[in-house]
């Protein structure tokens, strides 16, 4: 099973070509890929609930969500996403919290792909194979 981050999930509401032909590949050979709860979030906070032109973003993510694999978060997560973040400090390679839960809630449920445009945020994660497109 591969993850999917929210870059991806953004990239895939505005038809991104390249992902597509990534995802068909990927859908061709058989494997699954899977949301995250988080990115779900992610992808809400960054709608104007205000302006009318976002309600069909809203409406695509709620039924990309509602018809998909979606991995939550739970304890085992949390506390991974913490290890995550500490190890990357020691290092000198910070990344936003919701990343390393993103990466966190997959590797936590056996999945250690993630396909993203954002290799920086994810690249210094050792669990997590980074698909790019």
């Amino acid at each position: 099973m591969i993850g999917l981050d929210t870059s991806a999930i953004i990239d895939l509401f505005k038809k991104d070509a390249s992902l597509i032909k990534l995802l068909e590949k990927i859908n061709d050979s058989n494997d699954k890929v899977a949301l995250n709860q988080i990115t779900y979030l992610e992808l809400m906070f960054g709608l104007n609930f205000e302006d009318e032109s976002s309600k069909r973003e809203e409406e695509y993510y709620d039924s990309l969500f509602g018809s998909s694999i979606v991995i939550q978060l739970n304890n085992s997560s949390c506390k991974k996403a913490a290890k995550i973040s500490l190890q990357l400090k020691k290092i000198g390679k910070t990344i936003e919290q919701s990343d390393c839960t993103i990466a966190a809630v997959f590797i936590t449920n056996g999945i250690n792909k993630i396909i993203t445009r954002n290799k920086k945020h994810f690249e210094n994660i050792k669990e997590l194979e980074i698909i790019e497109y």
